[in-house]
């Protein structure tokens, strides 16, 4: 049980690294296999907001009886459509920017209010997490947003 943890730990701080590379291309003004920096941020942030909208789907299918299930699986549908806006926004770096967090902070408190209304059982150290990531997620798109 203590290595999954562990895992679950150094995964989810791991997947900082490529925001954080992202905004480094930005500043330098260098590209990634034709991408720029941008754009390598907004495709992984879309990546990383379906996966969380996946989260809320299989928390519903853990708990199919929960008080908000359709309201979940609804949620976790508008929450990966959105991040397929903000892919299809192309060089609308700026409002795709600004898409991508509202459904970073939508998600969060969903999922958050979700589990407390259900009393679903999360593991130790799990809210914690996904509270510093998701606040760090955020200060990295508001810096972007800024270049």
């Amino acid at each position: 049980m203590q290595s999954n943890h562990s895992t679950m730990l150094s995964l989810g701080y791991l997947g900082l690294l490529p925001f954080i590379g992202s905004i480094i291309l930005v500043l330098a003004d260098k590209q990634l296999f034709g991408l720029s920096g941008q754009q390598i941020f907004i495709a992984y942030s879309a990546v990383i907001l379906s996966f969380l909208s996946g989260i809320l789907w299989g928390t519903v299918i853990g708990n199919f009886q929960s008080k908000f299930g359709m309201a979940s699986l609804i949620l976790s549908n508008v929450f990966a459509l959105i991040a397929w806006a903000a892919l299809l926004l192309g060089t609308h770096y700026s409002l795709a920017i600004v898409l991508l967090e509202t459904g970073f902070i939508a998600v969060w408190i969903a999922e958050k209010y979700m589990s407390e209304t259900n009393n679903i059982v999360i593991p130790d150290g799990y809210q914690t997490l996904r509270n510093r990531l998701t606040i760090g997620v955020i200060v990295m798109h508001l810096i972007l947003f800024a270049l």
